[in-house]
């Protein structure tokens, strides 16, 4: 597209590295920090609206009907703007007149001492903040010395002390001085502060030290021990004899344990002095995922102390927003769960992702002022595709953008006239193909090495069409799942539009017609980018879903997606036998029909001379000797002969029965279960001698230089396929064989393929 001006633009107006912090640390007065982070633009979106309104509707609580608290949750996989979000609630919050407490924790840290002392940031932190504490503080000095003259009582002497008493509730007297004037015992105030605080933060040794806060000579000392330093000497005297986090050095997991329990218990005591006088008081944290990489007890700590800080917060009045990512989220409680208010930001929509380029295009100021273009040299081809490829998430837009820009720039001023959708093409490319294919190669070489997977032995489709010249399609092992089956590893670029797609399905359409549909499985890794929707394209057209690669552990994801296959590769083997089973048992059974048609009217034309009633009795079937399976081991011969003889005897038993319960005119038809029998019977011996038939080959033919394994793994494929064609049939029906056999039938049968493995598998060495 050419660009409908002459507008040119200079300077790259997208951050290197979109990432928002937490907190006002890139917030250098009116100067903005150049690529510094992704606060510089933003635009509202819905997610941001109802948070906003969330926060404005609790700093509109009124404290005289109990401030509702309540904890909310942001959502989402990195790159979405949770951060930002939880930036902009801490502006709304800062910018209060009269604002509330507010606590920063930009990500949780196993040791949370250190994280408390060092990075957690809040009221204390500023001058302003420490008085407005040590005010609240006061403020329960002031309550418990109003109640101790409300207790005295009126005297004449003293004058009017119940204008006192209010003056001290609604703040506009000194406590400390009233409690001179007034010549109480300050031991007497101070316990029945200590007392009132201790029931208030629920917390002795805090109790104590705020109870302190109010004596000049301990207040240094207080502060130091509340932002999370050694406690003083005098402090030791009074019962404060450990740190709110644990002293550096090392330490195990029963110390760290402690030191999360102990920094959440100073953020809890500090919400009940705020909750119980109705002041806001909020705790921003983001991150929280971070703690599932932490061991076992750290992390079960953290999540108890946590769980207990949603319920404060929620209780007693406070503001607590966290970001998390979904499986963060689900470590919690369910019940945890239920008392915060999710919020899932996702991707921008297009128009919204039109509306951030701008903004970031305006606030960077590269065009003239009489542009009419909003997005600058973004085009509307373009601003769709990057759309398209980043599925609006707000992080790879700007780096897209920032890509693109830089591909677009010309001459030696860098200028920008236009950024088509060839260079948006071009920039994702860039940004995700950033490692080398040797490098790649080398991670699924490792994950073979972990799952120890057998590499074929000799290629099924020719190299110049399983890696064709000039693509980017590449096998990169093909993998011996079973005999004639075959798992590829297939190795490609980028998958961003159309024509890509098209290319990858035809490649992996055309390996596996060459080697069979029911034998062939690919996993398709692709080295760069693949939107979500372009996955499920992808999926749907070659049958498993592709691996983009990602740095991490890779191997393990290569390893576990080539089991997934390899077992849907057996999976379908097996329903192909089954599929061709039942073929054969239909036509086996058509058969089978006509025999017992044939058999009935050969039974009504026996000449009706009298028959004696004797009981069945077992028949000895002696079986003629089939001739191609004379060299089979004797051990192997006696299996199939038992399993055939007892077939025999259950056919002819059953024949007799039914001539025996009849007339000398008629024989007595056969009940469903007997004729159900004996068509299993019939079809089992057929199956019996054509397995019997193909071991005989199997032992007559071995082919000159054919390894050992690869023989006895031919062996086991014929033996399953009996086994999968006896697994189908109702063999239940065939019932008792008779006294002289020890097991059943049905037994019989079903043991005959492990037992002929068993007898030539230990006949035929391996090397």
């Amino acid at each position: 597209m050419a660009p409908d001006s002459g507008d040119i633009w200079h300077n790259n107006p997208f951050p290197l590295i979109p990432v928002a912090r937490l907190g006002p640390s890139a917030d250098l007065g009116d100067a903005p920090v150049e690529a510094a982070d992704s606060g510089n633009a933003s635009i509202r979106t819905p997610i941001l609206a109802e948070l906003s309104h969330l926060v404005v509707d609790y700093l509109a609580d009124r404290p005289a009907g109990g401030r509702r608290g309540r904890a909310i949750a942001l959502v989402g996989r990195f790159g979405l703007g949770k951060s930002h979000a939880l930036r902009e609630v801490y502006a709304t919050l800062a910018g209060q007149p009269d604002g509330p407490a507010v606590w920063i924790a930009d990500e949780p840290a196993q040791d949370m001492g250190r994280m408390y002392r060092d990075r957690l940031r809040g009221p204390g932190d500023t001058p302003e903040g420490r008085r407005a504490f040590e005010e609240l503080v006061r403020d329960y000095y002031a309550y418990v010395t109003a109640n101790r003259i409300d207790a005295q009582g009126g005297d004449p002497r003293l004058g009017a002390l119940d204008e006192v008493s209010a003056g001290l509730r609604d703040g506009s007297l000194d406590p400390g001085k009233v409690v001179s004037a007034l010549r109480y015992d300050p031991t007497v105030i101070h316990t029945h502060l200590l007392g009132t605080l201790g029931e208030v933060t629920e917390h002795r040794r805090f109790a104590i030290a705020l109870a302190l806060l109010q004596e000049p000579p301990f207040t240094r000392m207080v502060w130091e021990w509340l932002r999370g330093g050694e406690p003083a000497e005098p402090l030791r005297e009074r019962g404060i004899t450990e740190a709110i986090g644990p002293s550096e050095g090392p330490g195990g997991p029963e110390q760290s344990a402690a030191g999360i329990h102990r920094v959440f218990d100073a953020l809890a005591v500090q919400g009940f002095l705020h909750g119980r006088v109705g002041r806001p008081y909020a705790l921003l944290m983001d991150s929280l995922e971070k703690v599932l990489e932490w061991p076992d007890e750290s992390r079960r700590a953290f999540v108890d102390a946590f769980e207990r800080l949603v319920d404060i917060y929620t209780s007693r009045g406070g503001l607590l927003v966290f970001c998390v990512s979904p499986s963060g989220l689900r470590a919690l409680r369910p019940s945890v769960r239920e008392r915060v208010v999710q919020l899932w930001p996702s991707g921008l929509g297009e128009e919204d992702t039109g509306r951030l380029v701008a903004a970031y295009v305006a606030a960077g100021g590269g065009s003239g002022p009489e542009t009419h273009r909003p997005a600058g040299p973004f085009g509307a081809e373009a601003l769709g595709l990057l759309y398209e490829l980043t599925e609006g998430v707000p992080r790879e837009v700007l780096k897209t953008c920032r890509q693109a820009w830089q591909l677009s720039e010309e001459g030696e001023d860098r200028v920008v006239r236009e950024v088509t959708a060839a260079k948006v093409l071009s920039a994702v490319r860039e940004l995700h193909e950033r490692v080398s294919r040797r490098q790649v190669a080398q991670d699924v070489h490792d994950a073979l090495d972990l799952g120890q997977w057998r590499i074929a032995t000799h290629d099924p489709v020719p190299v110049r069409r399983s890696s064709p010249p000039g693509t980017p399609e590449e096998v990169l092992y093909w993998l011996s799942a079973a005999p004639d089956a075959y798992l590829a590893v297939i190795l490609t670029d980028s998958v961003l539009v159309a024509g890509d797609a098209e290319r990858v399905v035809a490649h992996l359409h055309g390996l596996r017609n060459a080697v069979r549909p029911e034998r062939f499985e690919a996993l398709l890794v692709v080295r760069g980018h693949v939107s979500g929707p372009m996955q499920d394209r992808l999926g749907r057209a070659i049958g498993s879903r592709p691996l983009v690669y990602q740095q991490g552990d890779f191997a393990h994801s290569v390893d576990e997606a080539l089991r997934q296959l390899d077992r849907r590769l057996t999976d379908g083997r097996q329903e192909q036998g089954l599929v061709r089973l039942g073929e054969r048992v239909r036509r086996g059974l058509e058969e089978q029909s006509a025999q017992l048609a044939e058999l009935r009217r050969e039974v009504a034309s026996w000449s009706a001379e009298a028959r004696p009633q004797a009981a069945p009795h077992p028949v000895d079937v002696q079986l003629a000797p089939d001739p191609t399976a004379a060299d089979l081991p004797g051990p192997v011969r006696s299996h199939f002969q038992e399993a055939l003889t007892v077939l025999d005897v259950i056919t002819r038993d059953t024949v007799e029965r039914r001539m025996a319960e009849g007339t000398t005119m008629r024989p007595a038809a056969g009940t469903p279960t007997e004729l159900g029998a004996l068509g299993c019977a019939t079809l089992v011996r057929a199956l019996t001698e054509a397995f019997r038939g193909s071991v005989s080959a199997w032992h007559h033919t071995a082919p000159p230089g054919m390894p050992a394994e690869d023989r006895l793994g031919e062996l086991r494929r014929i033996c399953r396929e009996y086994e999968y064609a006896v697994e189908v049939l109702p063999v239940h029906l065939l019932g008792n064989a008779g006294p002289p056999h020890p097991r059943t039938a049905a037994r019989t049968v079903e043991a005959l393929a492990e037992e002929v493995w068993g007898s030539l598998s230990a006949a035929t060495s391996v090397p």
